[in-house]
C-alpha cells in the first residue's frame, strides 16, 4: 500500500481500530452519572483571549502576567564582591567597605524599598563575607597591639 503526499498513512478514521467498538463508554447506562459525550459540555479554548494561543498553559479566560524582575542593586553587587575580595586576596583589609557597601544595599533591596529592587541574596552573602572579614581585622588589630603593649612593658621593666 503506497501513499501520496499528504495522505493519512494509516488510513480513513472510519478503518481505525477502536477499543470499544463504536460504543461511547461513558453513554447514557454509565453508573457514576457522568454525562454523555458532547451532552451540554463546551470547548474550554473556543473564546481564547487574544494573548493566547490554543496550546497555552494558561487557564482560559486569564492572560498570564510577567513580571519583569526588578533591578539588581549595584551597592549589593560591590558589598558581595568587595566582602570576598576581602576574606580572600585583601587579607581582610578591605572588609569594612565591604560592610558598609552591604549595609547599604540591604537597604536598596528591603521589601519597604522605593522602587524595590533584587539581588538581596548577593548582598545578605556580601554581608556575612564582610562581617567575618571585619571581625577577622579586628582579632588581627587587637593581637598587635597586645603585642606592642606587651613588648612596651618589657622593655620599660628591663627584662
Amino acid at each position: 500500500m503506497s501513499t501520496q503526499c499528504g495522505q493519512d498513512p494509516y488510513g480513513p478514521s472510519s478503518e481505525r481500530y477502536d477499543p470499544y467498538g463504536g460504543a461511547d463508554p461513558y453513554g447514557a447506562a454509565d453508573p457514576h452519572g457522568a454525562p454523555q459525550r458532547g451532552a451540554g459540555v463546551q470547548d474550554p479554548y473556543a473564546s481564547v483571549p487574544s494573548g493566547l494561543s490554543q496550546g497555552s498553559y494558561a487557564a482560559p479566560g486569564y492572560a498570564v502576567a510577567v513580571q519583569p524582575a526588578p533591578p539588581s542593586s549595584g551597592l549589593g553587587i560591590a558589598g558581595f564582591v568587595v566582602g570576598l575580595l576581602g576574606l580572600t586576596l585583601c587579607g581582610t583589609l578591605v572588609s569594612p567597605v565591604g560592610l558598609v557597601l552591604s549595609i547599604l544595599g540591604m537597604r536598596e533591596t528591603s521589601p519597604t524599598a522605593t522602587p524595590p529592587k533584587g539581588g538581596r541574596g548577593l548582598t545578605i552573602t556580601g554581608l556575612i563575607l564582610s562581617i567575618i572579614g571585619t571581625v577577622a581585622l579586628l582579632l588581627i588589630i587587637a593581637y598587635f597591639v597586645v603585642m606592642f603593649v606587651i613588648a612596651g612593658v618589657a622593655a620599660s621593666s628591663g627584662y
